[in-house]
């Protein structure tokens, strides 16, 4: 009978003849199909398991090389799973352009564009945040050249607003502009300060938060704001103040009239008399006249009497009663709080 030695020895020429003749191994089955042809239902296949550094201290690894790495510590391998050698780099499996890139469990470099379909359905981000950071700080819509931290090429709906109002620029930026354009003036029943709008009271400009300041600048307020406490608004030189609430009347504001009114006979008066050709002098006692005809000398002296009801003229004052208070040129109203629009 046959050893047991020397029928191993037989069984292993005779499948090396048959591999030879074939150029074909089959294990579980008697009819390979491939170089090596492994058929099971109730077993699979292992690959030698190693650590990602065993991986990678390899020596000389040759193409097509292929591991299943049990951890993810590696320099290049950094998960767990299947790793082949292309010549140059380990691999994982479905990397053919992406090296090294996994951005569900660590940092990674994409090698060139990518695009993902969701297949109808949702991706979402935390429900709290979605945060891109780069060096330029810019997200595109539409745009793959943005020039602004979200710059996007199509319409833009921004609802319930609760602060501030979205202006477009003349290059079709959005930006928070002011609820009114800087130096508006409005008149309030309100009495303090809000949302940006400053009550007109006299106050200090640096008094203001930096922002105020800043536009009040630009504005050519300088110091202290305008008080508007009981004063008017008119059109005109920007951040002039004048006028007074009342007026004092000059004689040139009375109409042109003639007052009239009745003195007594023993007011001071003054009479005057025609001489009829003659000159007549009074002399210097007062009681007399010096009669002269032409040039000539005197010819006599007479007293002239003047009757009471010769033509004279009499002066007097009348008081008016007045005390030359002035007049208030206010009319009825009501009072506001005014206020100027400097940002906040």
């Amino acid at each position: 009978m046959l050893t047991k030695t020397i029928i191993k020895i037989i069984s292993l020429l005779y499948l090396f003849l048959l591999i030879d003749a074939k150029a074909q191994v089959g294990i579980g089955t008697p009819d390979p199909k491939a170089a090596l042809d492994i058929t099971s239902t109730t077993h699979g296949i292992l690959i030698p398991r190693i650590t990602a550094v065993e991986a990678e201290t390899i020596s000389s690894p040759k193409l097509g090389e292929l591991i299943y790495a049990t951890t993810n510590t590696g320099a290049t391998i950094n998960k767990t799973g299947f790793w082949y050698y292309d010549g140059t780099v380990w691999k994982p499996f479905g990397a053919a352009l992406q090296i090294n890139t996994d951005l569900y469990n660590g940092d990674g470099t994409l090698a060139a564009n990518r695009t993902m379909t969701t297949g109808g359905n949702n991706l979402s981000f935390d429900s709290d945040k979605l945060s891109i950071l780069s060096a330029s700080q810019k997200v595109g819509l539409g745009d793959n050249t943005p020039e602004h931290t979200l710059d996007i090429n199509g319409n833009a709906r921004i609802r319930n607003l609760s602060n501030g109002n979205v202006v477009a620029l003349a290059d079709g930026t959005l930006a928070i502009g002011p609820k009114v354009p800087y130096g508006t003036v409005k008149e309030s029943l309100r009495s303090t300060d809000h949302t940006g709008w400053y009550k007109l009271d006299g106050r200090a400009v640096n008094t203001l938060p930096a922002i105020a300041q800043t536009n009040a600048a630009a504005l050519g307020i300088a110091g202290s704001l305008i008080n508007a406490n009981n004063l008017l608004m008119k059109q005109g030189t920007t951040l002039t103040t004048g006028g007074s609430s009342n007026i004092a009347l000059l004689r040139a504001n009375l109409p042109n009239y003639n007052m009239t009114g009745t003195t007594s006979t023993v007011a001071d008066h003054t009479h005057s008399v025609l001489s009829g050709g003659q000159n007549m002098n009074a002399v210097a006692a007062g009681n007399a006249f010096i009669v002269r005809a032409g040039r000539g000398t005197v010819s006599s002296t007479v007293a002239v009497g003047l009757s009471t009801a010769a033509n004279h003229l009499h002066t007097g004052n009348i008081a008016s009663g007045g005390t030359g208070a002035t007049l208030s040129i206010i009319p009825e109203s009501i009072t506001y709080t005014y206020f100027i629009y400097l940002g906040q």
